[in-house]
């Protein structure tokens, strides 16, 4: 970095430096004193400073260094309140939740909570199961991902995974695969975007009203695998009702506020495992959510989630809410 002597200007580095320091309260005086030992000439210095102030980027990176301390003041109040709490390390359970009540109390607020029973009664819990999947559906053609075992980032290079084959196929190697996370059928394989498997909706109750059946298309994903198989920790940038069909999942879920599990992190994915933490990993509340056939669980927009099928499991997630749901944009 180097002031541009040729013309007495400051070269773009320069100012980005005089902006940076006059944005934390350094001098004036002392910005053109560092300028001039530098090699710039008084006049030139303080006339710099001078265009600077003019432009109004000093101001705009103060109300931006303003409004990120703010934010990181909410984040730590929603931490401690998190922390805090009498029963902190589980996720809230109920029944019978209306959709006003859930939208009021859990969506809007965002709070995750297991709906216990939840789709206990839809069809699909008295049909879905690896066998069905491998006698009614097992000429249908699926996408799955598979050798998810040898690539440490297995869930972000799904492509690299990605196989087709019938279900049949599929469904075999799910119930002689034991306890295993190198096979798996996963929401980025967009199988329920698929013609074939629409069947599959009529298996489901849409009378509840939290969901709305119009708009299924890339908001309904389906997931299949063994057990052992391990979603890692992430976020996503929709509210998801993560509804358990079939086995058993165990759901480990951690505030947005706990920014620190964004470092080193790549898009949504966070590089800290819940399961295996190190001496170095942040300190981080994370809630526990144990889903049995039936159970449905709100992920909340952002909140970080780790899941293990602790059985061969079948799950169905939905997107569609009946409330708006498009949080793109959360990517911080």
């Amino acid at each position: 970095m180097s002031a541009d002597l040729q013309d007495e200007s400051l070269s773009p580095a320069w100012q980005r430096w005089a902006i940076d320091n006059l944005a934390r309260g350094v001098k004036p005086a002392a910005v053109i004193a560092r300028l001039v030992q530098e090699g710039l000439s008084q006049p030139s210095a303080e006339l710099a400073l001078a265009t600077l102030w003019a432009s109004g980027a000093i101001d705009l990176l103060r109300e931006s260094r303003a409004e990120t301390a703010r934010l990181a003041l909410l984040a730590r109040m929603q931490r401690t309140l998190q922390h805090s709490a009498m029963d902190p390390k589980t996720v809230v359970r109920t029944r019978d939740v209306s959709a006003s009540q859930f939208f009021d109390h859990y969506y809007a607020h965002n709070v995750p909570v297991v709906l216990e029973g939840f789709a206990a009664q839809w069809p699909a819990c008295a049909k879905w199961s690896p066998e069905y999947f491998r006698t009614t559906l097992g000429h249908l053609e699926v996408e799955a991902c598979l050798g998810r075992d040898r690539d440490p980032k297995y869930d972000q290079n799904f492509r690299a995974h990605t196989q087709r084959m019938v279900m049949s196929e599929f469904a075999d190697r799910v119930i002689a695969a034991g306890e295993s996370n190198d096979l798996y059928l996963i929401a980025n394989n967009r199988n329920m975007d698929r013609a074939p498997m629409a069947s599959l909706y009529d298996d489901c109750d849409w009378s509840h009203g939290l969901l709305n059946r119009a708009r299924v298309e890339q908001s309904v994903a389906l997931w299949f695998g063994p057990s052992g198989t391990v979603t890692p920790l992430h976020h996503d940038t929709t509210n998801i009702l993560f509804c358990q069909i079939y086995g058993q999942k165990r759901v480990l879920l951690a505030h947005p506020a706990e920014t620190a599990l964004r470092r080193g992190g790549t898009g949504v994915y966070s590089i800290f495992d819940p399961e295996s933490p190190g001496p170095d990993d942040p300190k981080v509340l994370y809630k526990t959510a144990v889903l049995n056939p039936g159970d449905a669980l709100l992920i909340p927009v952002g909140w970080w989630h780790h899941v293990r099928a602790l059985s061969i499991s079948i799950n169905i997630a939905f997107a569609n809410f009946a409330r708006p749901n498009d949080f793109a944009w959360f990517t911080p």
